[in-house]
């Protein structure tokens, strides 16, 4: 047998290979972690840098934000201060801000609901940071939101029976009516409608806006010389009585004219007149409009011409021939009689029937003349917008020196027992009971003519006294101030742009203000108000003892202050009324309609803008 080899086994030299292997693999690990770390720490730190990135970007989005609120914030003061919606421009520290108004769309180029909304936008930038915010005004407060705003200052009960309303209506009391044919009937302490919890305030006027021009206007030197300061004023127990006898006034023709300034209409006055007892001539008001009574039977004929309380009227009676003219401010009215020509043994009164029986006129007169022929119309014109008795009464010069001029009582003595004739006759009038009164400008009149108010200094045409416009177009933009009555008749028109403001009466018979919702007027009064067929574009102010609409149509707004409110023979509102007491509608015809209002950009009218609830977007 061979001898068996040991197998030898070199620990020594494995385990040294087993050492190097082993530090081999355990750099490796490390140096794979190291690359691992260092990966993550490079990803970590981006992130860091990515997360400080968007914190500054957040930071400065709110700045660009707060910025384009004070943006907003500037825009609505000097919206609210000056109402011109044009555009403003800020900065501040490294960011600027733009403010722009729209009058027609939102920022999404969709339309406006309503002409007196404004879109009010603002937009600010910071670097690259850009936010854009926008609000919806108004031009008028809340309470125009509703189609009719009734304040109920008298605290009754809103009980129509006639008329309709359209759209919704806040009534402060009870209310019992189905007059709301579209709409709610909201109120807040009464019945009869949906409650409201927090009713828009009645708005608060800023009215001296309109007092101070008129404050102006009172201390402008009297423009019409030819007028006294003196009328006679008639409590219904008066008269004057005079020497004219009326035989030596026979028929066939006569005319006698003056002024007269009535403060009721409702009973049978007569103005001036003759009779004896049987044989009668009067020119009286009766029921509200001019009549003329007489004969034997008393018949009277009716002008169709109403008169108004409260404001200085110029009449004309004439008797040609068979046939009585009546004119009033120069408007002819023409009635026919079959009473043939006649005489009579009485004499000449003013303010009541002879002898100052009864049939007593209350209220003024002024400038009253007898002549014993017919005038002309022309005459009678020009005789009206002189606002004298007599002097331009005839073409061809003064008629004091006329034949013709039976009597002229200018009534300008201010004292005394009489009132003095300025015709050559010496028909000294008697007075019975009336005083004196003196008045700022009685009867000055303006016809058939265009009054620019660009002409005047600073655009203000200031009248102190009574006025009258008889087909007078007035254009603007500015303002046209009296410090007295005002009457509008005769197819005047009051373009836009216009403040049209009073002290006194305002009486509008058959006119025009403004020329639509956009192209409207402002007309403020403090006496009463009359409107008769007429139509008004803008706003209507009547501030104070009463207010009324005759076949008149209005679009825009009406704010009312007068206890009295009245639409009758169907006057239509389109717009908003806001009247601190209720609404007495009269007929079926007479309606209020919710719709645009005028928007007033640029104009102060006296009234706070408003923010619209709900429109605030960030876009």
């Amino acid at each position: 047998m061979g001898k068996r080899c040991p197998i030898m086994i070199n620990f020594k030299t494995i385990s040294k290979k087993m050492g190097s292997e082993s530090g081999a693999l355990l750099m490796a690990s490390t140096l794979g972690i190291f690359i691992i770390l260092s990966l993550f720490a490079f990803y970590l730190s981006r992130m860091v840098i990515l997360e400080s990135r968007n914190t500054s970007f957040h930071a400065l989005d709110i700045k660009t934000r707060n910025l384009a609120q004070s943006g907003l914030e500037h825009g609505l003061q000097s919206f609210k201060s000056s109402r011109n919606p044009s555009t403003i421009q800020g900065s501040f520290n490294t960011g600027a801000y733009t403010v722009n108004f729209d009058t027609l769309n939102y920022e999404d180029g969709s339309a406006l609901p309503y002409t007196n909304y404004i879109t009010l936008k603002s937009k600010a930038t910071i670097s690259d940071v850009e936010r854009n915010l926008r609000l919806t005004l108004s031009s008028l407060p809340e309470a125009f939101c509703f189609s009719f705003y009734g304040n109920n200052a008298g605290s009754s009960t809103f009980n129509e029976s006639s008329g309709s309303i359209v759209g919704d209506m806040y009534f402060n009391g009870d209310a019992n009516t189905s007059i709301v044919s579209s709409g709610t009937i909201y109120n807040s302490t009464g019945s009869g409608g949906t409650q409201l919890s927090s009713p828009p305030a009645f708005p608060s006027l800023d009215s001296s806006v309109y007092d101070s021009l008129l404050t102006v206007a009172s201390n402008q030197t009297q423009s019409n010389s030819n007028n006294s300061n003196y009328a006679l004023n008639f409590d219904g127990n008066d008269w004057v009585t005079t020497p004219i006898d009326a035989d030596l006034q026979a028929m066939p023709s006569t005319t006698w004219s003056g002024w007269i300034k009535p403060t009721g209409i409702s009973s049978w006055q007569v103005i001036f007149g003759m009779e004896d007892g049987g044989w009668d001539r009067f020119l009286i008001i009766e029921n509200g409009g001019l009549s003329l009574s007489m004969g034997m039977t008393g018949d009277r004929w009716q002008t169709g011409k109403s008169v108004t309380a409260g404001s200085w009227q110029h009449v004309v009676a004439i008797y040609d021939n068979g046939t009585m003219r009546f004119y009033h401010n120069s408007t002819e009215f023409t009635t026919s009689s079959t009473e043939g020509n006649h005489s009579s043994n009485g004499t000449f009164t003013i303010g009541a029937n002879q002898n100052g029986g009864y049939n007593f006129y209350t209220g003024l007169i002024d400038k009253v003349a007898v002549w014993n022929e017919v005038l002309t119309a022309s005459e009678i014109t020009a005789l009206y917008n002189s606002g004298d008795g007599i002097s331009a009464a005839s073409n061809s010069g003064d008629y004091t020196s006329s034949s013709n001029l039976v009597a002229y009582w200018d009534m300008d003595e201010g004292s005394g027992s009489t009132t003095i004739d300025s015709s050559p006759n010496s028909n000294t009038g008697t007075l019975s009971g009336p005083t004196w009164v003196q008045i700022s400008e009685g009867n000055q009149t303006t016809s058939n003519t265009t009054i620019n108010l660009s002409t005047y200094t600073n655009n203000e045409f200031l009248n102190n006294g009574d006025l009258t416009l008889s087909n007078v177009t007035v254009n603007g933009p500015g303002v046209f101030v009296v410090y007295g009555d005002l009457t509008i008749e005769s197819n005047s028109i009051i373009n836009k742009n216009i403040k049209i403001i009073c002290s006194g009466n305002l009486t509008v018979f058959n006119s025009q203000i403004g020329t639509g919702i956009r192209a409207s007027s402002i007309t403020y009064s403090k006496g009463i108000t009359t409107f008769t067929g007429s139509t008004v574009n803008g706003l209507l102010i009547s501030n104070g003892t009463s207010c009324s609409l005759s076949s008149t149509t209005l679009y825009g707004a009406l704010l009312n202050y007068s206890s009295t409110f009245t639409l009758s023979n169907s006057s239509t509102i389109t717009g908003s009324v806001v009247s601190n007491y209720s609404v007495d509608i009269q007929d079926a015809g007479s309606s209020i309609s919710k719709g645009n209002l005028p928007p007033f950009f640029g104009t102060n009218t006296g009234l706070n803008p408003i923010v619209i609830p709900g429109s605030y977007l960030e876009y």
